[in-house]
Formats: C-alpha cells, sequence, structure tokens
C-alpha cells in the first residue's frame, strides 16, 4: 500500500530535529509541532517564552511549564489556570523570577509560605499578594524591612499603623509619602521623616 501509517514516528522525528535546529519553528507553527512534547520541550529550554506557543495540553503540564520557568518565571503566565495553581511550579517560576507571583492563582497569592518566597527575593511583589496578607503584619514587616518602598503595597491599616511607618520612615525618609493621610502630619511620624524636631524630653 502507500504505508499511510508508518510515518508517524519520522514525523515526530522531524519535528524535533527542526526545533534543534531552530526553536522558533514552534512559532505560528502547525498543531503537530505545538503539541509535540519533545519539540517544545528543547524549544522552551532555548527559548523559554515560546510556551506561548505550546499546545493547550502542555501548557496545562506541569513538567512542560517548569521546564520554561526555570529559565523565565513570567511566562507562568501562559501556562494552564491549574499549572497556575500548581505550588511547585509557582516556587519554581518565583526562584527564577519574584515577579512571576502575579501570574499565581489566586489561591497561591494569598498563601503566605508562597507570598515570602517572592517577597524576601523582591519586596515590591508584596503588591501582588492577597488583600489578607497585604495586611499580615509579620509580613509587611519583613517587606519594609528589605524596601521601604514596598510600605506602598501595605494594607491602609498597616499604613496607619506606626509600629510600621516609623522604622520604615527612619530607614528611607522618602517612604513617608506611603503613610496614611491620618499619620501623614503625625509628630511621631514628622520626627522619623526628620521633618521636625523631636520634642524635649520633660521627663
Amino acid at each position: 500500500g502507500d504505508g499511510g501509517g508508518e510515518p508517524a514516528v519520522p514525523a515526530g522525528d522531524y519535528l524535533q530535529t527542526l526545533v534543534e535546529k531552530n526553536p522558533w519553528a514552534l512559532y505560528r507553527g502547525t498543531e503537530d509541532i505545538r503539541g509535540h512534547r519533545v519539540a517544545v520541550l528543547d524549544a522552551i529550554r532555548s527559548v523559554p517564552e515560546l510556551l506561548a506557543e505550546a499546545s493547550p495540553q502542555l501548557r496545562a503540564d506541569p513538567e512542560v511549564v517548569c521546564t520554561a520557568a526555570a529559565q523565565d518565571g513570567e511566562v507562568l503566565r501562559y501556562a494552564s489556570a491549574e499549572v497556575q495553581d500548581n505550588v511547585d511550579v509557582v516556587l519554581v517560576a518565583i526562584r527564577s523570577s519574584p515577579r512571576a507571583l502575579r501570574f499565581a492563582s489566586p489561591r497561591l497569592r494569598g498563601l503566605r509560605a508562597v507570598v515570602l518566597e517572592a517577597v524576601r527575593r523582591n519586596a515590591l511583589t508584596l503588591q501582588f499578594a492577597s488583600e489578607e496578607l497585604r495586611g499580615d503584619h509579620e509580613l509587611v514587616d519583613e517587606a519594609v524591612k528589605l524596601n521601604p518602598h514596598a510600605l506602598m503595597h501595605a494594607s491602609t491599616d498597616l499604613r496607619a499603623d506606626k509600629r510600621v511607618i516609623c522604622p520604615a520612615i527612619r530607614s528611607n525618609r522618602c517612604v513617608h509619602q506611603h503613610a496614611a493621610d491620618t499619620l501623614k502630619g503625625d509628630t511621631e511620624v514628622l520626627v522619623a521623616a526628620g521633618l521636625r524636631a523631636a520634642p524635649p524630653d520633660l521627663s
């Protein structure tokens, strides 16, 4: 006959060879190539962003996403919702690029251990944490110690809390602007910012 069933394996080999020679063959490629696991893995090892071109099934494959995310965490944006909710994959992405936290599922953005992993690498990723964690005194305190400007992403309540505001302002007076309006004219806050002399000690 015409051997219609035979070329399946050679076709796979051909696609793999094509991608090995030029990872960009995946870009706007056929369904065959976008769904070819080995070819896609080869392509994303060279160009992680090509995960965007993989088939939906491969973008839902934790191992495939991990391979790309280990090099560029921000490719987590192309992963399926299920993989964005996979704690192991998200941690790999964050270790590569802390800002990948923004592409994690809402559940994981509310998970303290995950957010802490991002914040310890880049304090400003506090902005991607859940509302509840942006109001977590201990977590915000840690973020602000690493970068006082993280204060702008803290909850309204914490930006009105002198125990958080004053140490942050002492380390960087510019963050006075991030204090809650109710505290901006507060004597203790103004003293911490060096904008007013400390009142005399009358004790």
